[in-house]
């Protein structure tokens, strides 16, 4: 994980202060839909990059954008619902095989045995 900005108490209150702000806008503009959805876009993405969690970011952004783009411009769900699956179906592919450990428990029961071997 990528270091904080800020501190975990300050990036909600900055991000408290974004939905704040969006929510005004929407009021003012009377836009709720589908401006409702880039002010939660905000909100979450905002105290995600400043808790230093920018992958996480990245994701909300793909996801509530994807989520915008359907609700302004409906394409056709026959090509939209493949294309929705083939990036997630890559998505899990790429992150076991590149940001996950290996759980198989083997160098974990190595590091048990060689501290059992240390202490007799």
């Amino acid at each position: 994980m990528n270091q904080p900005i800020l501190s975990k108490k300050k990036a909600n209150a900055v991000s408290n202060g974004v939905f704040l702000v969006g929510i005004a806008i929407l009021i003012f503009t009377d836009a709720w839909w589908p401006g409702i959805i880039l002010v939660l876009w905000a909100t979450i993405a905002s105290r995600q990059y400043l808790s230093g969690r920018w992958y996480y970011a990245i994701i909300t952004t793909f996801v509530l954008g994807g989520l915008f783009f359907i609700s302004i411009y409906r394409p056709a769900f026959n090509i939209l619902v493949p294309i929705v699956l083939l990036i997630a179906g890559l998505f899990l592919i790429f992150r076991e095989l590149y940001y996950s450990k290996d759980t198989n428990g083997e160098e974990k029961s190595e590091e048990i045995r060689e501290d059992a071997d240390i202490d007799e």
